[in-house]
């Protein structure tokens, strides 16, 4: 005859060792307060998941992102949560780490602005003294509207 289900886990749960089971409980806690948690999450109960990262948009900072786009800076960057991952430091929240003096400085020499670490040279990445005043005074704006709220994994105080 067939033994119950609740008989069956006693018994393989009599079996365990003292660890085994400390070890199964732990994980079992642990996963009923994931699931809770993300359950807070996805609904809206909490506000882990939420979006920490804001665009002031403004007519030239809307024109600096077409600018963005078309230098194609997101195959290096992620820019609005769009790009790639881990190739170029992440331009969101730009705005809130950097002063607009010293972004434009940037765009004016990257090399001297950030002491020869970057590939804005023109053989990997776009060489801004080929880019136009006006066309640096949109990305500057663009770049500066990048603003991270306290909470964001892109928050910091911006350079002295």
């Amino acid at each position: 005859m067939a033994t119950r289900l609740p008989d069956r886990l006693r018994h393989y749960w009599q079996r365990l060792r003292t660890g085994e089971r400390v070890l199964f409980f732990t994980v079992g806690v642990l996963l009923v307060f994931g699931f809770f948690f993300w359950l807070a999450a996805i609904t809206g109960t909490s506000d882990v998941m939420r979006v920490r990262d804001v665009y002031e948009s403004s007519p030239e900072a809307d024109r600096g992102l077409q600018r963005v786009k078309a230098y194609g800076c997101r195959n290096c960057h992620t820019v609005l949560k769009v790009g790639e991952w881990g190739l170029a430091p992440v331009l969101d929240g730009e705005g809130t780490r950097r002063t607009y003096t010293w972004i434009r400085a940037y765009l004016e020499d990257p090399n001297r602005q950030m002491r020869g670490k970057t590939l804005h040279d023109g053989r990997y990445a776009t060489n801004f003294a080929e880019v136009p005043e006006a066309e640096k005074n949109a990305i500057a704006a663009f770049l500066f509207a990048q603003k991270a709220m306290p909470g964001s994994a892109n928050y910091g105080s911006p350079p002295e």
